[in-house]
């Protein structure tokens, strides 16, 4: 498998783009679909704990987890456009 599982985050060519973090799930996803998470509810804004939010990663509340892969596919889809 081309995905590598490093402490608590997955990466495809050397690329981050799921990781546990305080555990909370948090995903790598482009600014506009982050948006839209957060606006419908689904996502919630993400600080790594240095008080800036990050705008291309996202929480996935646990209410959501049953849709967690689907989220991670598509994170592993947007890194490999960033691996280049």
């Amino acid at each position: 498998s081309d995905v590598q599982k490093q402490g608590e985050s997955l990466k495809t060519s050397k690329k981050m783009f799921a990781l546990f973090s305080k555990g909370n799930y948090v995903v790598k996803l482009p600014k506009d679909r982050v948006q839209e998470l957060i606006e419908s509810g689904k996502g919630l804004p993400y600080d790594p704990g240095n008080g800036k939010i990050m705008k291309e990663w996202v929480i996935i509340p646990e209410e959501y987890s049953d849709e967690w892969i689907e989220y991670a596919s598509e994170a592993k889809a947007f890194a490999k456009t960033l691996a280049k």
